[in-house]
């Protein structure tokens, strides 16, 4: 009898839920394979949903997932990112310097790729011939306004933007979300939500910065590229923006800190996590036969980790063969020196399945937000060496949490300090401790990731774009927003009182000397001229 009405709730539950088969058009420009892997769950959930699916990417699928699948390839027409970072040319900078290096860097690769992928053949195939249109369209929310020319073309389509990373300052305006510079750290710093008054002072000045780059030069710049494809009449891209719907982030407050949320704001972090795999074979009897634990080391696939100096390479691995842990290594050449027997090397790694799998004690990582949140559930500490992009922030949040520590990349080439930290972490159970609860936080949800992210693109479809869910504020300016002109009046109010009151003040003072020198006579004596000396 249970298990009928249990049944039963859960149909009633999907019958509430239901929504029509949409068309949807999915636009992801950005040729980085870490971020389609934030977003390629959704896609295909929605398409097994019977939603019918129309995907622009550089990631076209090599077995179609659905009938109602349709790739629109990007492919050749920008540069692949992996391996393209070097390490013998990091460090030596200020952060803050390389912080808006990162944030210039990834403005003008994204106005780049507009011009190139609004040109590409298929896609002026779809602006130009398609005519069924679009019941929504899900965009990248990242380092370009302009394929947002695309919610133009086919309005009325309402848009779900989704963010691989976490937002950057000037995203949440686009749905009344305050942003707060006292405790929201800028994605491109090295802050946590916790900070000194200079940090403070950083982070406001650095989002104030930007957002007014963006503004006044990288939304132009889009605007015009746009009206070049599109051809006049295109509103402004930002007007486009601030109509977002519901706005994807892949993040959580247990990684990524609590934040102040609108409703439109979904945080679907680690959406792109499954169940562990077993690993091949020969790599099961390396890390299952490590009786004191295995260290896995990874740096992505952006960074080239046989990048690193020779010297440096060869100095790290003598420090690892002294280690009583084996250690997986992701390195794509020749070793730069004897390899220990403690060691193993793999030009590819099945990273989740190995940080995952009960022998792992270690994750050495740049902190992207894959890696990070990957740690994070699967309760591993995390030693970061960031290099760009988010990988501050990000690391920060895990070194708040006592779940790991953030290195400088300098420190690579100082391998007895390297290891010092590596030890650190291995000997102190805080930091296991730490990452457990972690881990515990970050899976405690009423919903998985997945299944959030289904459920509030649905949302708009049958709520009609689902306005109630943004805030007011992303109708105000920012100086209405920072409540500047509220500022400016009660302080002209206040001057203007306080003057008012000095001037009765002064009168009055002046008209009590007058009564008072006529009640005395004292008024009209005066001093009779001294006498000059002969």
């Amino acid at each position: 009898m249970k298990a009928l009405l249990a049944l039963l709730l859960v149909v009633a539950a999907s019958s509430v839920d239901h929504v029509d088969a949409a068309r949807i058009l999915a636009v992801f420009p950005h040729t980085g394979k870490t971020h389609f892997l934030v977003f390629e769950p959704l896609l295909k959930e929605l398409a097994a949903r019977g939603h019918e699916m129309v995907v622009v990417s550089h990631f076209p699928q090599k077995v179609r997932p659905s009938a109602t699948w349709t790739d629109i390839s990007l492919e050749g027409t920008l540069p692949n990112l992996a391996g393209v970072i070097n390490l013998e040319d990091g460090g030596g900078l200020h952060p803050l310097t390389v912080a808006a290096w990162d944030f210039w860097f990834v403005t003008q690769f994204g106005h780049y790729s507009c011009d190139t992928i609004y040109a590409h053949p298929p896609l002026k195939k779809l602006v130009d011939g398609d005519r069924r249109g679009f019941d929504l369209i899900i965009n990248e929310n990242f380092n370009t306004n302009c394929f947002l020319g695309l919610v133009h073309r086919f309005r009325p389509a309402p848009y779900v933007a989704f963010s691989s990373c976490a937002p950057f300052s000037w995203d949440y305006h686009r749905v009344g979300n305050p942003y707060h510079g006292a405790t929201m750290p800028n994605t491109f710093l090295w802050l946590s939500d916790e900070m000194s008054f200079t940090e403070r002072a950083v982070n406001t000045v650095f989002s104030m910065a930007i957002r007014a780059y963006q503004a006044l030069v990288w939304d132009r710049d889009a605007q015009r590229v746009v009206e070049k494809h599109l051809g006049p009449g295109v509103p402004p891209l930002i007007e486009l923006a601030n109509n977002m719907s519901v706005m994807l982030s892949n993040t959580h407050a247990a990684l990524n800190r609590a934040k102040p949320l609108v409703p439109a704001v979904v945080e679907v972090g680690g959406i792109h996590i499954d169940q562990p795999k077993p690993l091949p074979q020969d790599l099961e009897q390396f890390v299952s036969g490590a009786k004191d634990g295995v260290i896995l080391f990874s740096l992505g696939s952006m960074i080239r980790a046989s990048s690193l100096p020779k010297e440096n390479a060869a100095a790290l691995l003598r420090g690892f063969g002294t280690l009583k842990q084996r250690v997986v290594w992701k390195w794509e050449d020749e070793a730069p020196g004897p390899v220990p027997k403690n060691v193993r090397l793999s030009k590819w790694l099945p990273q989740f399945d190995v940080l995952c799998h009960n022998n792992t004690r270690l994750f050495i990582g740049h902190g992207g937000l894959l890696s990070t949140s990957e740690a994070a559930h699967c309760g591993v500490p995390l030693l970061g060496i960031a290099m760009y992009g988010d990988q501050r922030t990000n690391l920060a949040a895990v070194a708040k949490a006592g779940a790991g520590r953030s290195l400088p990349y300098s420190t690579l080439k100082n391998a007895d300090l390297f290891l010092k930290n590596v030890k650190d972490l291995l000997e102190d159970p805080s930091f296991q401790q730490s990452a457990t609860a972690l881990s515990e936080r970050f899976r405690d949800r009423p919903m998985s990731p997945l299944d959030t992210a289904v459920y509030w693109t649905e949302y708009v479809i049958r709520h009609k774009g689902a306005p109630h869910l943004r805030g007011a504020a992303r109708n105000l300016t920012w100086y209405q927003e920072a409540l500047l002109d509220v500022f400016a009046v009660v302080f002209l109010c206040l001057a203007a009182a306080l003057y008012v009151a000095w001037t009765v003040v002064r009168t009055l003072l002046r008209l009590v000397m007058r009564v008072g020198c006529s009640l005395t006579g004292a008024c009209d004596q005066k001093a009779a001229p001294k006498k000059k000396k002969q």
